[in-house]
């Protein structure tokens, strides 16, 4: 048997509880002959499938989030990155000031979680911790590194980067840890420029590592002449706007009265109610167009689906994203995707090439008109062009053993 090379200790968010990180499923059967410890912070019902090999560790895990420990929060007021953060941002408002105090919290309670919990452990200059974000967790990390001596190593998407997705554009003490870290993987080329501009991240600590999917060796095929068949599949979320690919649906069924039209949406959320309720005042009169709402799939299920059914085009209309698991995973079966430019999808979509870029404040117009282009969307060169882009950038069996090689090494 080969021998064990390096101990890593990988800390989540929820994974292996089924809240999201999606991309760890795939990500954690690359890890062969690793002694690889998971340690989520949070937990739910649902559990996901756990390699045998693989060892799970609750010791930082929160119980009940939303119960604040007066012996976490008083000690925010005796740490100096209060002070330092207090002194160079403007808190003009109480809720910018709530949001920060949290973060201090937060960083607080994992300083103090992660403290006694090293000092349990032997040779921990020998370990490597790796953080799936680059939150407040991490910086925690950061701060003890000196201390335990090891070797910590951070992912960052989108929800952990960009300050643009939250009230006041402000992330809490992202601009105090820029150091003490000796690898920060991004997932997108454009967020080391991100980073440094915006942080001051050194970009020698920068180093890109794209996430990937399975190739599932499907290929799927599109709609017969005179029919446009058009998927989307994200949670029912305000950020998603589904609401605007309603509206521009209903135009251009309206102006393409000689096409028949299908739109499935696969996912669920809050707004599932209230969009299948426009979507019936919007598209429940046109006799030219059949959509569903086909809730939540699991990730098989979501495969199979696009082997089974004619798939013309996939589309995003997200106002924020990182890199979408679930533009990958069209991509690797050869559907073109229509998307805008946020986040990493400038990476994904090769504007028309393996589909159309949208702007980042684009109008239903502009959805309307770049899903008038019907026969683009069919050709087999289009298609192959994008399962092209998936095998240079998010193949899973490229990807994940180089990122894992640089990880040990």
């Amino acid at each position: 048997m080969e021998k064990t090379l390096k101990r890593i200790i990988l800390v989540t968010a929820y994974y292996p509880y089924d809240k999201g990180e999606q991309f760890l499923e795939t990500e954690i059967n690359y890890y062969n002959n690793i002694d690889l410890t998971i340690m989520p912070r949070f937990s739910c019902d649902k559990k996901k499938y756990l390699p045998s090999q693989v060892k799970l560790d609750t010791s930082i895990m929160e119980k009940n989030p939303k119960k604040i420990k007066f012996k976490y929060l008083i000690k925010i007021f005796t740490d100096p990155h209060f002070y330092k953060e207090f002194s160079k941002e403007s808190f003009s408002s109480v809720a910018k000031l709530k949001v920060f105090l949290f973060a201090m919290y937060r960083y607080r309670m994992y300083y103090e979680k992660f403290d006694k919990y090293f000092a349990t452990l032997d040779n921990t200059s020998q370990i490597i911790i790796y953080t799936y974000w680059h939150d407040t967790a991490s910086y925690a990390l950061q701060t003890l590194k000196s201390k335990y001596g090891y070797k910590l190593i951070s992912r960052i998407h989108g929800g952990d980067l960009y300050k643009e997705r939250y009230l006041f554009q402000y992330l809490p003490l992202k601009k105090q840890f820029t150091e003490n870290i000796d690898t920060l993987f991004t997932i997108t080329e454009s967020a080391n420029t991100y980073l440094k501009e915006v942080y001051g991240f050194n970009t020698e600590k920068l180093r890109l590592s794209r996430l990937g999917v399975k190739d599932n060796k499907i290929t799927s095929e599109p709609s017969k002449e005179g029919k446009f068949y058009i998927v989307s599949c994200s949670f029912l979320t305000e950020v998603k706007q589904v609401d605007k690919l309603i509206y521009a649906i209903h135009e251009l069924a309206t102006i393409h009265r000689d096409i028949s039209f299908s739109w499935k949406h696969i996912g669920t959320g809050g707004l599932f109610k209230k969009l299948k309720e426009l979507a019936q005042k919007e598209l429940g009169h046109l006799d030219n167009i059949v959509y569903e709402f086909l809730g939540h799939y699991p990730n098989a299920k979501v495969y199979d689906f696009y082997q089974k059914n004619p798939i013309d085009v996939f589309i995003n209309v997200s106002s924020s994203e990182g890199v979408p698991v679930s533009i990958m995973e069209a991509m690797s079966c050869h559907i073109p995707i229509v998307a805008p430019d946020i986040g990493g999808i400038r990476d994904m979509v090769e504007n028309n090439k393996n589909g159309i870029l949208l702007n980042a404040s684009y109008t239903i117009q502009e959805i309307v008109l770049a899903l008038e282009n019907i026969e683009f969307f069919k050709k087999n060169e289009v298609r192959e062009y994008s399962y092209k882009v998936y095998c240079a950038k998010y193949d899973a069996d490229k990807n994940y053993p180089i990122f894992i090689k640089e990880l040990i090494n």
